[in-house]
């Protein structure tokens, strides 16, 4: 099959993948997966061995004058964060695939490494994060003690043109 990820232009080779092949095509039904050769159109299913090429979103197709869809857009966007880490200093390579396939799974989902090195999982609610969470802990880092901070909420806001209002006000201490 063709592999197109989201940053794929017509008429360019840069992200495409040519002839690459599905290890196996399944259906997905509750916590069982059913192998199929052949699925009919309308039906949702996983495609094994593609994990390699695409990080959250992109095209596949038989067709080479195929175009890509376009990556989703999303009306909200991550902002509780918390820290995660190993107990174990020997479990951070564990962590650190653990965090990648979390990444790949949840399109909402960032995750980023913090200016002091910390690893940094962002989600767009507190119960959205607690569910991410639960899915670091219960699959993709199972066996792992991680030592989780609290969820914070970044806020931030500026200002964005120049008012016509003058405004003024008293500080506090009524001396500025």
């Amino acid at each position: 099959v063709r592999i197109m990820g989201p940053n794929y232009v017509p008429g360019e080779d840069k992200d495409v993948w040519k002839d690459k092949p599905i290890q196996r095509t399944v259906v997905m039904m509750g916590g069982r997966q059913l192998q199929m050769d052949d699925i009919p159109c309308g039906n949702t299913v996983g495609l094994v061995g593609i994990d390699k090429f695409l990080v959250k979103s992109g095209t596949i197709t038989n067709d080479d004058k195929a175009h890509n869809l376009r990556a989703m857009k999303f009306s909200v966007s991550p902002v509780v964060r918390v820290a995660v880490s190993a107990k174990n200093p020997s479990d951070l390579p564990k962590l650190v695939e653990g965090l990648k396939r979390l990444s790949k799974s949840d399109p909402v989902c960032q995750i980023q490494i913090s200016e002091s090195g910390e690893q940094v999982v962002a989600g767009a609610g507190e119960l959205h994060l607690e569910i991410c969470l639960k899915d670091l802990q219960d699959d993709y880092c199972k066996g792992i003690k991680l030592i989780i901070t609290p969820p914070v909420v970044s806020f931030r806001e500026t200002v964005t043109e120049k008012s016509d209002v003058q405004c003024l006000s008293k500080s506090p201490n009524k001396h500025n």
